[in-house]
């Protein structure tokens, strides 16, 4: 995820879940609360927002054609037998406390059960690198790392040392096998407004806009600023998200919002083969590296 993704959003993700004490799974478009994630669809990267750490809950309608519904619906499908590999960068903008912090991730999946993934991305150096201070993870940048494994399998996560070291990890990406799923599935459940092309950065794009969050109960106090996803006009595929999001303990509210960017630099699916696999595998990029 997952966030997709790799990204700062997800190492927000693992941040959290290390100060409760659990094992850090990091999430590609995810929820503050499980409850409200059955009733809500959620903006984010591919990288990957964050469960109980940063996300967007969207709850509109998609103000278009059939027609156009069902090519977005064809187009947004991942092909079979494919291994999707992205690049992107995540900006995360904060007034308090006060940074702009970019992380970029590359991710190769192998989108056949049980997702094998690769990805290069960043990540927190250790358990105790926020002092147990949430906000200030905010504007973490954290620290290059190299991940391997299998989605949904963070207790199987591998982390590149080098020069020649595969380590176990207690970070895993939790991004669905399909970064694009949710806006899918958002299609699908007819909850976006198109709100036709623009120009973003010299390309023409089609510009999906999603309603603030709705403040709850549970999120007292929340933004009013809405969400965007910009996808090319002819393929659908992802070029950028914004939006806000949110950053507090598991199963607590926020304790800090901000404004995020993911920017995709590439979105390809390449064919399965034995080569394109390779590249989801960390073990098959460092074969005479020790390790579990």
């Amino acid at each position: 995820m997952s966030d997709p993704v790799g990204d700062l959003k997800r190492e927000l993700l693992a941040a959290a879940e290390r100060q409760q004490g659990r094992v850090a799974v990091s999430a590609g478009r995810r929820r503050l609360r499980p409850r409200l994630a059955r009733k809500r669809l959620l903006l984010v990267s591919a990288t990957l927002a964050v469960a109980a750490a940063a996300a967007v809950l969207v709850t509109t309608q998609w103000s278009t054609s059939p027609g156009f519904l069902e090519r977005a619906q064809a187009a947004l499908t991942p092909p079979a037998g494919t291994v999707l590999h992205y690049k992107s960068e995540g900006t995360l903008m904060s007034t308090d406390p006060a940074c702009t912090v970019t992380r970029p991730v590359e991710i190769w999946i192998d989108q056949t059960p049980p997702h094998r993934y690769r990805a290069l991305t960043n990540v927190e150096p250790s358990a105790d690198s926020t002092g147990g201070d949430l906000r200030s993870v905010v504007c973490s940048r954290g620290m290059p790392a190299e991940l391997g494994g299998m989605l949904g399998r963070p207790e199987e996560t591998l982390m590149f040392v080098p020069p020649d070291t595969l380590t176990s990890s207690r970070v895993g990406l939790g991004l669905p096998p399909d970064p694009v799923a949710w806006l899918r599935d958002a299609i699908s459940a007819g909850t976006a407004h198109d709100e036709g092309k623009t120009h973003l950065n010299g390309r023409t794009v089609e510009r999906i806009r999603m309603d603030p969050i709705a403040c709850t109960a549970d999120i007292p106090s929340c933004p009013s600023e809405p969400g965007y996803a910009y996808v090319d006009p002819e393929t659908f595929y992802p070029v950028e998200f914004s939006g806000p999001g949110g950053i507090g303990p598991v199963g607590g509210p926020p304790v800090a919002w901000f404004h995020f960017v993911d920017r995709f630099l590439l979105f390809e699916f390449l064919p399965r083969t034995a080569a394109n696999l390779a590249l989801t595998d960390i073990r098959a990029q460092h074969p005479n590296a020790s390790g579990p």
